[in-house]
């Protein structure tokens, strides 16, 4: 994890240094606002649209420590940050923040936790990225479903500890539909409903 650290530091460095608001979302998110209890190789971060947005990640990652494959052995289209100290590589994957499901900076609530300094999207807004994501079916049923699974039931079980409501009913599109296809496959809408109890599925 320490690498996943370093390379979320830098990014949130030089992000900082051209006044590029983010937050971290994905598998690295989850791990640090939820507890979640997995690992991941890569991270995810977005970014507003636009050369003062996006362009500034891009040059970012187009110079060193970030590195691009040239021998074919993985992704041409994704960044890996290499960590001189232990000779690792971390992926990173940059999205444009109002893109899809991503929401946007404006109205992304992002939380800072207390031992670190970079933003991460709020425990509501991760649980609808994962939901949206759940929508999709090659996905669930695929390389990424049990990260997804503990993923989801690691921030709900937060929100519900803490107490938090979730509106359930005001989900739209992907969100929704991934939402009612976990409670088909698992059966447990009543623990849904501890975030929202006016929700009754489909």
């Amino acid at each position: 994890m320490n690498d996943l650290y370093n390379c979320a530091m830098y990014l949130h460095r030089e992000l900082s240094r051209h006044n590029v608001p983010y937050y971290f979302l994905g598998g690295f998110a989850c791990i640090n606002v939820a507890m979640t209890a997995r690992t991941t190789a890569d991270i995810d971060i977005a970014v507003p649209n636009g050369q003062n947005g996006y362009g500034v990640l891009l040059n970012i990652l187009q110079r060193a420590p970030f590195v691009q494959d040239t021998e074919g052995f993985i992704s041409q289209d994704s960044y890996y940050f290499f960590v001189e100290s232990s000779g690792r590589f971390v992926e990173v994957d940059g999205v444009l923040a109002g893109f899809m499901a991503f929401p946007k900076i404006e109205q992304a609530g992002t939380i800072q936790l207390q031992h670190l300094q970079l933003n991460f999207l709020n425990p509501v807004g991760l649980l609808k990225l994962k939901l949206s994501s759940w929508a999709n079916k090659s996905r669930r049923s695929g390389l990424k479903r049990d990260g997804d699974i503990i993923d989801i039931n690691s921030i709900r079980n937060l929100l519900i500890q803490n107490g938090e409501k979730m509106s359930l009913k005001g989900l739209e599109g992907d969100a929704a539909n991934g939402l009612w296809d976990w409670i088909q496959e698992f059966e447990d809408l009543k623990t849904w409903q501890l975030l929202d109890s006016s929700y009754k599925g489909r």
